[in-house]
């Protein structure tokens, strides 16, 4: 089909959007590393556009029992009341957020082998059928958000799970794999893993964010975004 008359394609800037996880600011080795990986990536690439989400400080919608009623309401054929009409519009302003971005960078430490709460309530927000996800024939999971897109994990964890220690159990880098690769479709770079994050003197923690601070940089000058066009 030919385009109307007046349709130009236009190149527009890679945006990346950096979720970040940590409440501690610039005492955070995750937001340490983020930051070092995207000054690596605006390197390589500088025409990247970054737009910060800190799940601690930006407003993000509660998600109680009128949004889960709204969110089942179009799959069992029901209506929605005014009151979740104006809750699904925040829900869906966040999922817009990341469907206008062409690639996602998440920075998190672990908190009792998860991720912490706020960025859960994120996730919670914007992981939503049809919107996010959808099913195949054979009733499995395809992402639909990400397709087509890289993203990037940056995660620390005060203690190590390699093995050592066999007990701990970790349901932070498994987990956030899982939901960005496999529940929405992005294309996962290899992880950014900072492990174990505690020591007892300022030089092995001095040490240990150095260490951290130059995989991250690693990580920023392998990480590609793809260009994308808009039309104008």
């Amino acid at each position: 089909m030919s385009e109307p008359s007046g349709v130009h394609h236009l190149a527009r800037a890679p945006r990346l959007l950096w979720v970040e996880g940590s409440p501690k600011g610039e005492r955070s080795l995750s937001t340490a590393c983020a930051s070092a990986f995207l000054e690596a990536t605006a390197e390589s690439q500088p025409d990247v556009a970054v737009t910060h989400l800190d799940v601690w400080r930006d407003d993000l919608p509660e998600f109680g029992g009128e949004a889960a009623l709204a969110k089942f309401a179009p799959l069992f054929g029901e209506t929605l009341t005014d009151e979740q009409v104006g809750i699904w519009q925040q829900v869906t302003e966040q999922i817009e957020l990341v469907a206008a971005h062409d690639a996602v960078l998440v920075s998190t430490p672990m908190w009792n082998w998860s991720v912490p709460y706020r960025l859960k309530q994120w996730i919670d927000i914007i992981v939503q059928p049809l919107a996010s996800f959808t099913l195949d024939a054979d009733l499995r999971h395809v992402g639909v958000l990400g397709v087509g897109k890289p993203a990037q994990l940056i995660l620390t964890r005060s203690s190590a799970y390699d093995g050592r220690a066999p007990e701990l159990e970790d349901h932070q880098q498994p987990y956030l794999e899982f939901l960005f690769g496999s529940m929405l479709g992005f294309e996962l770079a290899e992880s950014v893993v900072i492990e174990p994050t505690t020591a007892w003197t300022p030089q092995e923690r001095e040490e240990i964010a150095a260490r951290a601070v130059e995989l991250a940089t690693e990580a920023g000058r392998r990480f590609r975004i793809n260009s994308t066009t808009g039309q104008a």
